[in-house]
């Protein structure tokens, strides 16, 4: 509730201090989805993409995935593949006021090893993610600028509030070995699973751009967030010690900071270049982790170092997009992390795909998009 509070009051505070602006739409043929700027569109103007998110043996972002691999004895296989869509819109409702919404879906492969001390079947492969954002950005202050195409300085305010969830990540428990001498054999065998794998969260950003000449414009901004995150491990076996010894919760509470720059270049009127960086610093965690310590909860699931996972995250992206017509533009683009997800998707602090949350991640996008008035 307070976080919808909070973006509806930077709403209207916002109404009000854009009552004398004239124009604070970005510049014609530049390209805000997946950018970061001080720009917004113009009033009944949209802006809507699709992009196809990959990684795999012969997409493999700067190699990066044979190092989810390497020192990691929990994982085998094609761990790190990853295959996810992503939507976004954004829409101008008013001058220098702008709504957005985004949407990712991604499945992340994460083949987990044999365990000496059980036997699972059927296993999950994927950890399934659901990503959503919406907020809106409102411009404060900008210059005057006669040319529609070309770059000047604005100053914008954005208020973002985050979710991601994924689901469960288990498999059926066959056999369980508590020695050489004693093995309890499940007959049918039992489920059980990583779960309440979700975070929820909220940033506000201020953003200023400067027009450099009449097709470069760079951006900066710095801001402020904060998120809750949770997971456990549960299973269906009925015998109290049993299932106490795979009940386990790990719920996290972070503030975060961040700070970033980006410059938008028309090289050409229909082919804009993208490419930003940013840092983002966790700080006051606050976890409540209650582990398990029993020998039978196989390693990929034990939360007891968590604790140690990263706390800070410098992210990369860049893209290259071609405007096919003046209305329907294709790209492609690739974004890096320096660790993992973290900041980002904060529920992937768990047992599993926190086992790699030092390790650099990336990946490659393709996107296809459209830019319109209302009322054309």
């Amino acid at each position: 509730m307070e976080r919808t509070t909070l973006l509806a009051t930077a709403l209207s505070l916002s109404t009000l201090s854009l009552s004398g602006l004239a124009q604070a739409q970005q510049p014609s043929g530049w390209i805000g989805n997946g950018h970061t700027s001080a720009y917004t569109l113009g009033a009944g103007e949209f802006e809507l993409s699709g992009s196809l998110l990959r990684v795999d043996d012969t997409i493999d972002f700067l190699d990066l995935r044979e190092e989810v691999l390497a020192n990691n004895n929990r994982l085998t296989g094609n761990s790190g593949d990853l295959e996810g869509s992503r939507g976004n819109l954004r829409v101008g409702i008013w001058r220098g006021m702008e709504l957005f919404y985004n949407r990712q879906q991604q499945d992340l492969t994460l083949k987990v090893a044999p365990n000496s001390r059980v036997d699972i079947a059927d296993l999950d492969e994927k950890l399934q993610t659901t990503s959503t954002s919406w907020g809106g950005k409102f411009v404060f202050y900008q210059t005057a600028n006669p040319v529609p195409q070309r770059p000047w300085t604005s100053a914008a305010l954005q208020v973002k509030y985050t979710e991601n969830e994924s689901d469960d990540f288990g498999g059926f428990l066959e056999t369980l070995r508590f020695d050489a001498n004693i093995t309890i054999q499940l007959d049918p065998p039992q489920r059980f699973s990583l779960d309440r794998l979700k975070d929820d969260g909220w940033q506000a950003q201020l953003i200023f751009t400067h027009g450099m000449g009449d097709r470069l414009a760079l951006s900066y901004w710095a801001g402020y967030g904060e998120q809750d995150s949770s997971s456990g491990t549960s299973t269906e076996i009925e015998q109290t010690s049993l299932q106490n010894a795979f009940l386990q919760t790990f719920d996290v509470s972070e503030e975060l900071l961040t700070a970033g720059v980006s410059l938008n270049w028309q090289i050409t009127p229909r082919l804009p270049l993208q490419i930003g960086y940013e840092y983002i610093n966790i700080r006051n965690r606050d976890a409540v982790i209650n582990s398990s310590s029993s020998p039978l909860v196989p390693g990929f699931l034990r939360g007891s170092n968590l604790n140690a996972s990263a706390d800070n995250n410098h992210t990369l992206y860049g893209s290259l997009n071609f405007w096919i017509s003046p209305h329907i533009y294709t790209g492609i683009s690739g974004k890096l992390y320096r660790n993992q997800y973290t900041g980002i998707m904060p529920h992937f602090n768990n047992p599993l795909s926190g086992s790699f949350s030092d390790i650099t991640y990336g990946h490659l996008e393709l996107t296809l998009g459209v830019k319109f008035a209302a009322l054309q």
